[in-house]
């Protein structure tokens, strides 16, 4: 179900879902919010079994200010959808958007300023509040490889050109979860260039059921992919690590110095032993 626009949209915000009902009314208000016009929002349902399509049927049917389309698929895992929703965008730019989060309203029109003001510049990321949980702002880190490729500096909801994906051949499905870390860090190895702009303008919800507490027994597994799938960023021992994690489940230093980092970081706040 879509409603047709004539014209290319200067950014198409992705949104997978999945069983995101209860989050997805609020989502959307912050993308109809933007101050930056002819937008587009790409839904794309990933085998929910709520009635998270009956919730977008319903926003596309009556918002009439903004165009929005609903794309289904058998559930694949976040990469998949994004990937999916991304290969049916109009837009030049992108901004994958999780169904429980929100966008500041000058989110849009900020990133955009950057990327039309320099050809040179593929992506720009923000800083975050988060809320729900734990309220706190969280400043990003650097768009480094050599901190990168350890540790993810960056959000996912991160606003870049079109092109960017599909130069890197888009999100790989085999580290879903961790798909962004793996997509920055493929970026950054090629040489594409990004912008800092120091404003909290993702909302990122921290709820205790949420996708990421559901990856965290699966971090060395995830991490030693991403590894083997940027496998120039790394040494040969590292790699070598990586290798008897998937094959043996054989941990390493720099697996579990990651990790910890990660537990440090993200789930700073919880009142809970990992």
């Amino acid at each position: 179900m879509e409603r047709d626009t004539p014209h290319t949209a200067n950014v198409s915000v992705v949104i997978p879902c999945y069983n995101s009902s209860a989050f997805l009314d609020e989502t959307v208000r912050s993308v109809v919010a933007q101050t930056l016009p002819d937008i587009e929002i790409v839904f794309v349902d990933d085998g929910s079994s709520d009635n998270s399509v009956a919730s977008i049927e319903q926003t596309i049917a009556c918002d009439r200010s903004i165009s929005t389309r609903l794309i289904s698929q058998p559930n694949a895992g976040v990469a998949a959808a994004r990937n999916r929703g991304i290969s049916e965008a109009r837009g030049r730019y992108v901004l994958p958007l999780d169904a429980d989060d929100l966008i500041e309203p000058t989110m849009l029109e900020e990133c955009f300023a950057l990327l039309e003001a320099d050809s040179q510049i593929a992506l720009v990321y923000t800083d975050r509040q988060d809320f729900g949980d734990i309220e706190k702002v969280r400043a990003a880190g650097e768009y480094d490889l050599a901190r990168l490729k350890y540790f993810n500096q960056l959000s996912y909801c991160s606003m870049y050109r079109r092109s960017l994906w599909a130069a890197l051949g888009g999100y790989r499905p085999n580290v879903s979860g961790f798909d962004d870390w793996d997509f920055w860090i493929a970026a950054a190895l090629r040489g594409f260039r990004a912008a800092h702009l120091p404003k909290p303008l993702l909302k990122h919800r921290r709820r205790r059921d949420s996708f990421m507490w559901q990856v965290l027994d699966r971090y060395e597994e995830l991490y030693a992919r991403i590894m083997l799938n940027n496998s120039e960023a790394y040494s040969d021992e590292e790699l070598e690590a990586a290798r008897r994690f998937i094959s043996k489940g054989e941990s390493s230093p720099v697996l579990k110095a990651s990790r910890f980092v990660f537990l440090s970081r993200y789930y700073e706040g919880y009142p809970c032993a990992f």
